[in-house]
């Protein structure tokens, strides 16, 4: 089971992401499924309590909500929210096993042009620390426009 607790929030919108954030919604809460966060048959959190916690559009969940369940892995039941489906399997790998190939790819490249997987791992290590570093800044400058909105 994840780290998480079912009470915190689960979802952070990532502004440097060219991503909607629908679709960023969309696979934060398949991959908490697919790594057992949610259980099959367990409620998820309801579009208004989740819009409320990670501070988005109550449309922007309900539009992420619909394509899982489209795709099969939560099923709305009218009159009591949102559950994950019953036949979803926590080993269930998908998407990341696509991913795991292209990175997988890289490392081949990189070992090509002669790199040890030290220099790798210390290459691989910068790119995550500029990213998280961005997307961290970005957030800092989106909280400032809200601070400078609610002066004068």
């Amino acid at each position: 089971m994840s780290q998480l607790s079912h009470n915190e929030n689960i979802f952070e919108v990532d502004d440097s992401s060219d991503l909607p954030i629908w679709v960023q919604l969309r696979n934060r809460i398949a991959y908490l499924i697919r790594v057992g966060h949610f259980k099959p048959g367990e409620q998820i959190p309801s579009v208004r309590s989740l819009s409320t916690s990670a501070k988005i559009n109550y449309t922007t969940v309900t539009k992420a909500y619909k394509d899982l369940e489209y795709n099969n892995l939560i099923v709305s039941i009218r009159g009591r929210g949102m559950y994950v489906q019953k036949n979803v399997t926590a080993e269930d790998e998908g998407a990341e096993a696509a991913i795991d190939i292209i990175v997988e790819d890289c490392i081949d490249q990189y070992r090509s042009a002669g790199l040890s997987f030290v220099d790798i791992k210390s290459r691989i290590r910068t790119i995550i620390d500029d990213r998280e570093s961005k997307t961290i800044n970005a957030t800092v400058e989106k909280m400032e426009y809200y601070d400078d909105g609610q002066e004068g």
